[in-house]
């Protein structure tokens, strides 16, 4: 993993890019032949702007301060994905209760616009109340494949006063940028390489409209590829990472280590920070994805709160992530037992219960 030196150790925060303003040069810095400043300067630059804009979204956190026991780096703040339209307004309220009642600051909600746009204020409004940041989920493929978003997310097309999928990314970037809950925006989730300019395209329309938020983007995380499927997309967004969901796909436990660390390296590389995404589901609950073991689904199960506590434990020890996000919310309250598998969570990820 490359250093982190050039980070301020007090200070958390989630990238921004290259803004002139949050560049602070060190008067002793060194400067190549030509007058230009060397490759490790101009990476210390960049990594300097990207904590400046973090303390700024969520200040207080710092996924670089340790504790003073055994050297054990603090738990960065932790999420949950969720896929609840904000249209069932009394439904996705009393869920986005629950989980900010159970102790995790943030929720990517992959139905986030499928509702009014009275109804994402609201929903926003309260996860503010309830002091839990919202990844605004922009990642599906219709946000720069074609598809007609005013029809697609319908609800807000019908007060968007636009003409095209261009009008209408700047009317829901501009109705979330200035809340308070918003944390930044999901801008790609386990793309294709083939698709690298399309996703590119679009998260860098996202960054001209809201350049005070950082983007999120996701690879899919693999044991033996590690970090290849994130390379492409490295520059697209402020955080990068990759889920990786081992348990019933015949993978030792131990692989989640690497597979962050391959993360870790790609994130340093390009002066980016990290994130990872954890296992909470069975793979059964997903039928398409018989090739995970045999025979399917029968095979597949829920991991256990050790094993996720461990996963935790194996990415915090071979990488710094600025965010956990737990796979998935939506999948635990489907599932044969919600109860027991939302409190195995709770306890693994280590998270505080509270009434915000």
């Amino acid at each position: 993993m490359g250093s982190r030196a050039s980070l301020h150790p007090s200070t958390y925060g989630f990238p921004g890019q290259r803004d002139s303003h949050l560049y602070r040069e060190d008067p002793a810095v060194k400067h190549t032949a030509d007058g230009s400043r060397d490759v490790k300067t101009r990476l210390g630059l960049q990594c300097l702007a990207l904590v400046t804009l973090i303390a700024a979204v969520m200040p207080g956190c710092s996924p670089l301060r340790q504790s003073s026991v055994n050297s054990v780096p603090t738990v960065p703040p932790q999420g949950v994905y969720e896929s609840c339209p904000p249209h069932d307004s009394r439904q996705c309220l009393d869920r986005l209760t629950q989980i900010a009642r159970a102790g995790f600051q943030i929720i990517l909600n992959y139905d986030q616009f499928h509702g009014t746009a009275n109804q994402e204020l609201e929903y926003a409004a309260v996860a503010h109340s309830l002091n839990v940041k919202i990844i605004w989920g922009m990642s599906d493929p219709v946000f720069w494949n074609g598809t007609d978003l005013r029809r697609h997310f319908s609800e807000l097309g019908a007060t968007c006063a636009c003409t095209d999928n261009r009008g209408f990314i700047s009317y829901m970037v501009n109705l979330v940028k200035e809340l308070p809950a918003t944390w930044g925006y999901y801008i790609g989730d386990e793309a294709r390489a083939t698709d690298r300019s399309k996703v590119e395209a679009f998260a860098t329309l996202v960054r001209q409209l809201d350049s005070s938020h950082p983007r999120l983007y996701i690879a899919g995380g693999d044991s033996s590829t590690l970090g290849s499927n994130l390379e492409p997309f490295a520059d697209t967004a402020e955080v990068i990472g990759a889920d990786y969901y081992p348990i019933s796909t015949g993978a030792s436990l131990d692989t989640v280590g690497p597979v962050a660390q391959a993360v870790q390296s790609v994130a340093d590389q390009q002066a980016r920070h990290s994130a990872f995404i954890l296992q909470a589901f069975s793979w059964g609950q997903y039928p398409t994805d018989s090739w995970v073991c045999s025979p399917f689904p029968r095979c597949a199960r829920y991991p256990t709160e050790s094993e996720m506590r461990m996963m935790r434990d194996l990415v915090l020890s071979t990488a710094h992530p600025v965010m956990l996000l737990w796979y998935s919310y939506f999948d635990i309250l489907r599932s044969d037992d919600p109860a027991r598998h939302w409190s195995d969570l709770i306890a693994a990820a280590g998270v505080r219960p509270g009434h915000p």
